[in-house]
């Protein structure tokens, strides 16, 4: 009998061991080179997602559309209730907001734009490359899980966690589902759906 039990305990070592192995961290280097070059192939692509905004005391909610074309990057934010609704357009050496109160506004910070028309922070400056799980800039702390996925960003006063991902068409590509960014007392929940790459790329502007 003991000796059965020796065998099946080295027998568990051993799956332990082989399962641990199968989810060892990959190098973060070769991970992001790979992400990188994938989305290489594709710059156009389209994201549909819902943003929850909350500072602790007060909160609101924003439906949005996010349609990128090579550099330009043209983002739809909606309301969920009140019918208010901006339009971000991000250009090389230009940036326009335009909606609800505040008419026609240019600058170069994106950030700043959105949090005097929304009266919200959130973090639109990088988020091209956030939502595809991509960090930047390259001052950004990036940490991974140990499936070889980003995990965590860190950068200026932001933190966001990266705590869902789902496979895109035959699974080998992994695209974020759920984002939380946090600054201070403001948090910007994020979740991800419908994305589409290429050609299949959606706009918003029928909606």
């Amino acid at each position: 009998m003991r000796h059965g039990l020796k065998f099946f305990g080295a027998t568990l070592l051993l799956a332990v061991l082989v399962a641990c192995a199968s989810v060892a961290p990959r190098p973060a280097g070769d991970w992001l080179d790979e992400r990188r070059a994938w989305f290489a192939q594709y710059p156009d692509w389209s994201v549909e997602g819902r943003l929850g905004l909350s500072d602790g005391e007060r909160g609101g909610s924003l439906s949005m559309h996010w349609q990128a074309r090579g550099d330009t990057n043209d983002i739809r934010l909606r309301t969920l209730a009140g019918g208010q609704q901006w339009r971000l357009l991000m250009e090389p050496g230009r940036t326009v907001l335009t909606g609800s109160e505040v008419g026609r506004i240019e600058g170069p910070d994106p950030d700043t734009l959105v949090e005097q028309a929304i009266g919200w922070p959130i973090p639109m400056r990088h988020m091209a490359e956030w939502l595809r799980g991509l960090p930047a800039p390259e001052s950004a702390r990036v940490g991974f899980a140990a499936d070889g996925l980003m995990q965590s960003l860190k950068w200026a006063d932001w933190s966001l966690d990266y705590s869902r991902w789902a496979g895109w068409g035959d699974g080998a590509v992994r695209l974020p589902a759920r984002v939380d960014a946090t600054r201070g007392p403001h948090q910007v929940r994020l979740a991800l759906r419908g994305w589409h790459f290429g050609s299949s790329a959606k706009s918003d502007s029928g909606r």
